[in-house]
């Protein structure tokens, strides 16, 4: 999927239009630009998962020196976690089947620097706040000793928290992100997580 996004963005690319990022020269252009990061993602939660996260935000150029521009970003996340038994060690998995599975869907808001000659380095402080939904679905079968069982529980809960981003921008509508975000402590990492971590790509839409 990462490497249809990054395709489509290149071919569509016109170098005649405006800059779909922040001035190269640091100077304020007046445009509310559009960044949507994709990243594949693994963090721990009720265990070790791993999963994928969307955000697309607006960016507000705000302050510009001679070395960097700030913005501010406004925006919306979606990411699913799944935890599969195969990242569970130590425990014997005989008989047992299924998954943990999270869903998040927020919105976020904070502050990047572009920094460097050509503002090609990016470095963001965001908060986000939205709604998580979690299912944990799992089965049991053990035939010798005549013991089977299914159970699901899910749970659905707010969640806020924080997420730090670095990105360097080596095309003129792709860069490279990495991230890690947790929430703040109001439920159990069973629930909503202890943090996460992502790899992915930056596309410069606007």
């Amino acid at each position: 999927m990462i490497a249809v996004l990054t395709l489509v963005a290149v071919l569509a690319d016109d170098p005649a239009a405006p800059a779909p990022h922040v001035a190269e020269d640091g100077r304020k252009s007046g445009r509310v630009h559009l960044q949507l990061d994709a990243d594949a993602t693994w963090g721990i939660g009720g265990q070790m998962f791993l999963g994928m996260q969307l955000r697309l935000a607006a960016m507000l150029e705000h302050w510009t020196t001679h070395r960097a521009l700030g913005t501010w970003d406004f925006g919306t996340s979606l990411a699913y976690q799944n935890e599969p038994k195969f990242l569970v060690f130590g425990v014997d998995q005989t008989g047992v089947r299924g998954a943990g599975h999270r869903t998040q869907w927020v919105a976020t808001a904070g502050h990047t620097v572009h920094m460097g000659k050509r503002r090609r380095i990016a470095l963001g402080l965001h908060v986000f706040g939205g709604w998580n939904a979690w299912r944990s679905d799992y089965s049991v079968s053990y035939p010798q000793e005549d013991v089977q069982g299914h159970a699901v529980v899910v749970r659905h809960r707010a969640i806020v928290g924080g997420e730090l981003r670095f990105a360097v921008r080596f095309h003129r509508r792709v860069g490279f992100n990495v991230m890690f975000s947790a929430p703040f402590p109001t439920e159990s990492s069973y629930v909503i997580t202890y943090g996460q971590i992502g790899l992915g790509l930056s596309f410069f839409l606007r």
